[in-house]
């Protein structure tokens, strides 16, 4: 059986003793129940009929009115939005454990794209690139799907190009290769400790002080740009756009919002407009919706390929909740978030 170190956050029930040294190198087989309970790295969820033998796949969507409506949103594990060119966002659509025969519509790749698909060794799907971000990419070791270069699944629907271009995940997957997730996206809470607001404490360790009450929250704006705000409502254990575009939405058990610095990508889009970088790694201030709940406080990721840990307010170990998230990324300098 091909060993794969994808099994991030899995349970080991036998003893370190027993494990080969080839096991203590390569990580446990995947599907080896006897040794192992699996875990999504993308969700903190269980495996439960085993870890997917396809790589995590990382869509681009256009998240405009041009390319409405979006397909096949609702099956992703982990999505992210993040700011383009112009102030509009884009989706990166991370897919694993469901493949969706149609998604989109699909749209370009970003430099942003490296520090969102690393950490789970995602393979890029997109409709192309710049040549100095498709350079990036593959620099940063990360495989690229592209229409313009005949990938496998890309076809154009109904509509107008750019704004029509679908991508067949399960064509794709069978003639996709490479290694699975290597570690997890966030550190997860145990689906039986799944809470925002309860800090770690060490036994015998003087109590500290204990983490703030947890805000409500009902709806969320948050606030990209001067041209883009996102809009959020809760209901029915979910959070969900009011103002996008796919139906049925994606639910989120889990909103963050992750303030994260801005820069120039050094290029410009055809329509002469300077493309942002959205660099996803350091430290930064974060909002999280768990549920009804908000927290806030502190996200780190060492560099681009790591896990986002999160600390809170005052600076406790924070496990993110397990289950299906929405990232809000954005320029921790214009970016608003605001609660209600």
């Amino acid at each position: 059986m091909k060993l794969r170190a994808l099994v991030i956050a899995a349970t080991l029930t036998l003893s370190l003793a027993a494990c080969s040294k080839e096991a203590e190198k390569t990580g446990p087989k995947v599907g080896d129940q006897d040794s192992i309970s699996q875990v999504s790295p993308l969700t903190g969820t269980a495996l439960e009929r085993g870890a997917p033998d396809n790589p995590v796949f990382v869509v681009k969507i256009d998240n405009t009115r041009a390319s409405a409506p979006q397909t096949g949103i609702d099956k992703a594990d982990l999505v992210v939005e993040q700011t383009v060119e112009g102030g509009t966002t884009r989706l990166a659509v991370l897919y694993w454990t469901n493949l969706p025969a149609e998604v989109g519509h699909v749209r370009s790749m970003r430099a942003t794209d490296i520090g969102i698909a690393k950490p789970v060794n995602g393979q890029l799907a997109a409709s192309g690139g710049a040549a100095v971000t498709i350079t990036r990419i593959r620099n940063a070791d990360l495989k690229i799907h592209s229409q313009d270069s005949g990938s496998t699944g890309f076809r154009r629907g109904p509509g107008h190009a750019p704004y029509n271009v679908l991508l067949d995940l399960k064509a794709l997957a069978g003639t996709a290769h490479g290694d699975g997730p290597q570690r997890p996206y966030f550190d997860w809470a145990s689906a039986a400790h799944a809470t925002a607001s309860a800090p770690s404490e060490t036994p015998g360790a003087t109590p500290s002080t204990s983490a703030p009450e947890p805000k409500k929250a009902s709806a969320v704006d948050v606030r990209f740009s001067g041209q883009h705000t996102t809009r959020w409502a809760f209901a029915n254990g979910v959070w969900k756009r009011t103002n996008g575009t796919s139906q049925p939405e994606f639910g989120a058990q889990n909103l963050i919002v992750i303030h994260a610095p801005q820069r120039d990508a050094g290029y410009r889009d055809p329509a002469g407009n300077p493309v942002p970088e959205t660099y996803f790694a350091g430290s930064g201030k974060f909002e999280l919706f768990a549920g009804n709940t908000v927290t806030t406080g502190t996200w780190t990721k060492a560099d681009v390929s790591s896990t986002i840990t999160l600390k809170d307010e005052n600076g406790q170990e924070l496990k993110m909740p397990a289950g299906k998230t929405w990232i809000e990324l954005v320029n921790d300098g214009i970016a608003r978030t605001t609660i209600k």
